[in-house]
């Protein structure tokens, strides 16, 4: 099985007049980058916080808001009376008016008002992590569901390359004939007698750097090992399935220059579109 690392995740929960909510993005990304939004009260947890997340998700662009709110009275704000006052002293200058109004004026301006701190008590801190765990488990929730789809379709072109794989070894010794019969004719066309110890030396020769066997043989390995790793418990494999991915499409690629055979490169060719189609897939393989 393995996990998307895409996904969305959201919890709420109230009690004792305060509501407080948890939303969780997840984007693809080769390392774990966790940006926070978070009321200011919340800070002291931020570390707890990083740590619990980091745990539940391992890797992925993660993008966390954290909200609370009073669902009862409005919370209370303090004056902040010396800001208040220079406010005021300078509306005076600029206008004529009651003391009320340039109150009333001085009020919309900015820190007029310092919002009431709010510690957080014990019971709030239980429910904060505990809003953050139900986020994440419906995250990694999607993050299944998304990757049991992509496990289906990464199969699907692992058979490709493993038919494309048969095949090649099929069209192996067909391919050699070939070579021999269009060399043999090549060389009759010139009217000219040649040596023929000579000539199977030669062909050896050159019949050997077509020789594609080991890289068949290396390519089975990586696909096998893919298949493997694929499979395996393993929470995180995207980079580790990249990796083989990378050493099959040098294979498929050395097997293309070699080919020398029509037949060879189509199959080759449909090896390389399905690898293309595992490598997209594998960008956001956790």
């Amino acid at each position: 099985m393995i996990f998307s690392m895409t996904g969305f995740g959201r919890s709420e929960q109230e009690t004792d007049g305060t509501k407080m909510a948890v939303e969780i993005r997840a984007l693809n990304s080769k390392n774990l980058e966790l940006n926070l939004r978070l009321p200011q009260a919340f800070r002291v947890l931020e570390q707890d916080i990083r740590k619990q997340v980091g745990q539940a998700l391992l890797r992925g662009k993660i993008d966390l808001n954290i909200q609370r709110e009073a669902s009862g009275a409005t919370t209370a704000a303090t004056l902040n009376k010396e800001v208040i006052k220079a406010y005021i002293a300078q509306l005076q200058d600029i206008a004529q008016a009651e003391t009320g109004q340039h109150l009333q004026m001085a009020l919309r301006l900015p820190e007029a008002l310092l919002p009431q701190q709010h510690s957080l008590s014990e019971q709030e801190q239980q429910m904060l992590m505990e809003l953050i765990r139900m986020a994440t488990d419906q995250l990694t929730d999607h993050r299944k569901q998304e990757g049991a789809a992509m496990h289906s379709d990464l199969l699907h072109q692992l058979l490709t390359i493993e038919n494309g794989l048969e095949a090649v070894r099929t069209l192996k010794d067909q391919r050699t004939e070939k070579v021999k019969t269009r060399l043999k004719e090549a060389l009759a066309q010139l009217s000219v007698e040649a040596d023929e110890n000579r000539f199977a030396q030669e062909l050896v020769y050159y019949l050997e750097k077509l020789d594609i066997n080991e890289e068949l043989v290396r390519l089975s390995q990586h696909l096998t090992y893919f298949r493997e790793i694929l499979d395996s418990k393993t929470p995180t494999k995207g980079k580790k399935l990249g990796f083989v991915a990378q050493e099959i499409g040098r294979e498929v690629n050395t097997i293309g220059s070699k080919a020398n055979d029509v037949d060879v490169q189509k199959q080759v060719v449909e090896m390389k579109d399905a690898l293309e189609r595992i490598k997209e897939q594998l960008l956001n393989v956790l």
